[in-house]
Parts: structure tokens; C-alpha cells; sequence
């Protein structure tokens, strides 16, 4: 009886079951307003964009052309599926790591974001994509929120493809101050910022150069909220990116 009940569960399979890669590399420019942090992505970046899911258990690995969620990786269940809608359970970060080498004191100041879980729901229709997030985050003294509102669309232009995407994410004050907030003794003036929403919008077009090889541009912009624009760490509230990308789709 179980070994007939662990085939049955194993013949179930998911209609999401599948997997997807694409691999590229592009010349890009970014600026960015985070002052003490030594991290550059401006110059040649490698773009990878995968994603594997067996029996509605996936991995995704989304350092793609299209930043909606700043993890690395996310691991997690697809649980429901309906006609339009697919719901996800989803373990992942959600803000890159920091290091700012702050002045006087030269002290690394290391903040790590640490993968949390989630309710992540996608839309699609036609050739219109939602997509949104309800999860925990990376906070001090750990007790982050993290919610976002994606909506992406795309157009056919001939062999073109010309999308473009507007994401709000909100993160609470426990998550600005554990990245953004500055203690007594770390060298700049105390900081404690408020919780804040942050919109980024994304135009690009990709081309198909052959069956296997895509070539792809695209803009980004992302406006800061003020808990984060106003800290000692930050110079400014926008954070821009532009690339040319050649990838490979297996």
C-alpha cells in the first residue's frame, strides 16, 4: 500500500514541472548612490537566469536580465495552480548583502540578508505578468516584512520582443535600519530611518539572433524610499542601470 501511494504521488506531476536557463553576458553601466559600499557592476557582468521544478518543489537561480526580487537563490513548493494564477511558498532574500567600509574607523560594516519565507502569487495573462509577495526579511532586531507589486508587459514587433515592468516593494523599518541604520560607534552620525516603499520601472527589447542565441537591452531605474535615501550610508535616492546583453538559451 505504500509503495502504491508513493507511485501515485510520483506519476502526479505538476503542470509548472519543468525547467529553463539562459546564460549571457552583457556590457553594462550602473551609478548608484550608496556611498561606503565598494561594490562596482558597471563593466562586463554575466546574466543568469534558471530555474528547475519537479513535482511542484523548484529552484530558481534569477541574477537574469529582469531583477524583481534581489536574492541569489530561491527555493520552494508551487502549491496551487489555477488558469491564471500559480501560488509558491518560496524561500529567498529579499535585499542583496552590503559592505560599507565606514570612514575614520575603517570598520567593515557587514550587512547580510538571510533567506525568509513567503507567499509569492503570479499572474499570467496573455502577455501580461503579475506578481506578488508577501514574506519575512532581513531585520533588526529581526523582525522584517517585506511585501512587492509587480506588473510586466510585453509586446511583438516583428522578431522584437519589447516588454516593460513597474515593481513597488515596501520594507518595514526593521529592514531599513538593519541595512541602512547607523549605531554610536560606528564612526557617522546615529541613524534610524522610517519604513518606506520603493518603485522601480524597466523598459528592454530582446532579438533573436538565431535559435539558441538572444540578444537583449534594457534600462532600469529604481527611486529610494526616504528611511533609506536620508541615512549617512546613501547619497541621493535613485539607483540606475543600463546593459547590452548576449545570452544562450539551452
Amino acid at each position: 500500500m505504500l509503495i502504491t501511494s508513493t507511485q501515485a504521488w510520483a506519476d502526479t506531476e505538476n503542470i509548472r514541472d519543468g525547467a529553463y536557463l539562459d546564460i549571457g553576458i552583457g556590457l553594462g553601466v550602473e551609478s548608484d548612490p550608496f556611498i561606503f559600499d565598494d561594490e562596482n557592476d558597471s563593466g562586463f557582468d554575466l546574466y543568469i537566469n534558471g530555474r528547475y521544478q519537479k513535482y511542484g518543489f523548484f529552484v530558481e537561480f534569477p541574477h537574469g536580465t529582469s531583477k524583481q526580487q534581489a536574492t541569489v537563490l530561491s527555493l520552494g513548493y508551487n502549491f496551487l495552480n489555477t488558469d491564471n494564477w500559480a501560488y509558491d511558498l518560496q524561500l529567498a532574500m529579499n535585499h542583496r548583502d552590503l559592505d560599507h567600509i565606514l570612514p575614520e574607523s575603517h570598520i567593515n560594516s557587514r550587512r547580510v540578508s538571510h533567506s525568509k519565507l513567503g507567499l509569492r502569487i503570479l499572474g499570467d495573462f496573455d502577455n501580461t505578468h503579475l506578481k506578488l509577495i508577501v514574506a519575512g526579511a532581513s531585520g533588526d532586531p529581526d523582525g522584517g516584512l517585506y511585501t512587492s507589486a509587480w506588473l510586466s508587459q510585453n509586446y511583438n514587433f516583428y522578431n522584437w520582443n519589447v516588454y516593460a515592468s513597474f515593481g513597488v516593494e515596501y520594507r518595514n523599518k526593521d529592514v531599513v535600519n538593519y541595512f541602512y541604520g547607523i549605531n554610536e560607534i560606528e564612526g557617522l552620525a546615529y541613524y534610524r530611518g522610517e519604513a518606506g516603499f520603493e518603485y522601480t520601472g524597466q523598459v528592454g527589447a530582446s532579438y533573436p539572433i538565431n535559435e539558441d542565441w538572444v540578444f537583449e537591452g534594457f534600462i532600469r531605474t529604481t527611486l529610494l524610499p526616504s528611511g533609506v535615501s536620508e541615512s549617512p550610508l546613501v547619497d541621493g535616492n535613485k539607483v540606475a542601470e543600463a546593459a547590452l546583453v548576449v545570452k544562450y538559451v539551452f
